[in-house]
């Protein structure tokens, strides 16, 4: 199965979730139910180690593409080792920030990520160098841009060498206008454009966190083709209420 970055490198439409709930099931459900990639959260949930690493072998085991976003940046080494195929870098806002994690996430000459032999390798059993070569072909990096500093950066941040993907965060931004919550505000929606606009003009892919339908077409229409769909726990939450309230009406109808 092609990584996730040979993927996006041929425009294959992408879609992904978010996954908070702290279990390896939730990450095998989400490759069931026909995602592309997941985004295991580090930086809003309680989700250790031990944890991240048995949520990562579900992802090997369920074919389903992996990135994980940080909370700090130990974090990147360790869960690349665990077998991410990526990492989110939440609140970026300059280029220097942008070129660290550029930094953290690849081996020397572009970067400085330890070496260590890991499962990608078979511990070792395999050729230590054709590795490296493989990690430097998959591995991305996608930095999230949340903020007005990081807005009015976005486009020394997109022509950063070795930066894949920027990810808008509407909701921080939004906050970060002066509209919190309204993430389909005019001002805002302006701000997302703009970060797409960099992103494409230095060849850079786009992610695009669609909040209504009329966002995901218009999105399309606009050449991005990732697409982060939502967060696990909300999904699960409006399916359930949804079930609830069909057996609701079926009670109050007999």
């Amino acid at each position: 199965m092609p990584s996730l970055k040979a993927r996006l490198s041929i425009h294959d439409p992408v879609y992904g979730l978010f996954c908070s709930t702290p279990a390896a099931l939730t990450v095998e459900l989400v490759a069931a139910a026909g995602y592309d990639f997941v985004v295991i959260d580090l930086e809003h949930t309680l989700i250790g180690a031990e944890q991240l690493a048995t949520m990562l072998m579900a992802a090997r085991a369920s074919g389903v593409s992996a990135l994980v976003r940080v909370a700090a940046p130990h974090q990147v080494v360790q869960a690349l080792d665990a077998g991410a195929e990526g990492i989110v870098f939440p609140r970026i806002r300059s280029a220097q920030a942008a070129q660290d994690a550029v930094c953290f996430c690849h081996f020397a000459p572009r970067g400085e990520r330890g070496l260590n032999a890991t499962w990608h390798s078979r511990f070792g059993r395999d050729d230590l160098s054709a590795t490296l070569d493989t990690a430097r072909k998959q591995t991305l990096v996608v930095v999230m841009i949340e903020d007005a500093e990081g807005l009015d950066q976005a486009h020394v941040i997109a022509a950063v060498d070795g930066v894949d993907v920027l990810l808008e965060g509407a909701a921080d931004l939004s906050q970060s206008l002066g509209f919190p919550w309204q993430t389909r505000h005019p001002e805002v929606l302006t701000a997302v454009s703009r970060i797409r606009k960099a992103a494409q003009h230095h060849g850079k892919v786009f992610c695009a966190l669609p909040r209504a339908p009329e966002d995901f077409q218009a999105s399309y229409q606009d050449q991005v083709r990732m697409f982060i769909l939502g967060d696990d726990r909300g999904i699960a939450r409006r399916a359930m209420a949804a079930h609830l309230t069909q057996h609701q009406v079926r009670g109050a109808e007999q």
